[in-house]
């Protein structure tokens, strides 16, 4: 028979070592900001590869603030066909021009993967276009089915980048869904089946492959999955989220 032993107001958050997250499957990335610098690195999802540290990221306490180009997070998780992106994001900075624009979730400027025309357009981020009241998340594709002219497919939802909002990006060959959970309003766009451009590069977390995008980045979740996930499971993914930043004192 064991011994139950609790401790008052004791948090042992940094020594996880996994996350029961509520939609397992195709979850290749999930990071929760709040246990400093390199602890945060690690990647909670089941089997996931930890993430690289790149320059200084500040830690905010439950959240870490990052900076395009100097401080992020560089992931080992390539671009897919499909894929979702989900979140907890905000920014400090001015947004008044890209210097000052975050990329939150992105591998943008990393050039077009092996068998893709090449094109500075591929790849998927999550970011600001210059604007403190619109997240943009672009997922590149081809514009038909010739596969030879790319479009970046980026699309504009409302959102108060200058508090905290829990946004969600969703893209395969046929739509590409952008949602704003935190106001639970959406933008969507729908394809006939044009093939994406998928980039090189893995997944920066706060930062590029562009030094067009240098503004900082307040990130307090991250979670990646290699596959469109529906909207229930968003729904419950949403749910989990919340709860556990609602913990660390953040409302999403």
């Amino acid at each position: 028979m064991g011994t139950n032993i609790l401790v008052p107001g004791a948090d042992f958050s940094a020594s996880a070592v996994g996350f029961n997250a509520a939609v397992e499957s195709g979850l290749k990335g999930l990071w929760f900001f709040n246990r400093g610098v390199r602890a945060s690195a690690r990647n909670l999802a089941l089997g996931g590869v930890d993430a690289e540290v790149f320059g200084t990221p500040s830690n905010q306490g439950a959240f870490l603030r990052f900076k395009g180009g100097q401080s992020f997070f560089q992931t080992k998780i390539e671009d897919t066909e499909a894929l979702t992106h989900i979140v907890a994001l905000k920014s400090t900075d001015t947004m008044a021009d890209q210097a000052h624009s975050p990329m939150f979730v992105s591998n943008f400027g990393s050039g077009s993967k092996a068998g893709y025309v090449a094109s500075s357009l591929a790849g998927v981020s999550i970011y600001s276009n210059s604007s403190p009241s619109l997240a943009t998340m672009s997922g590149s594709r081809y514009t038909d089915g010739t596969n030879t002219a790319v479009t970046s497919a980026g699309t504009s939802i409302a959102t108060a980048l200058t508090g905290w909002s829990l946004v969600a990006s969703r893209v395969r060959t046929d739509r590409a869904q952008r949602d704003n959970l935190t106001t639970a309003t959406a933008a969507a766009a729908t394809f006939a089946a044009q093939a994406r451009v998928l980039a090189a590069g893995d997944f920066r977390i706060g930062s590029s492959y562009s030094l067009s995008w240098q503004g900082e980045a307040d990130i307090a979740a991250v979670a990646m999955y290699d596959r469109y996930i529906d909207d229930a499971e968003v729904s419950t993914m949403t749910t989990q989220i919340r709860n556990v930043l609602a913990h660390l004192g953040i409302t999403v």
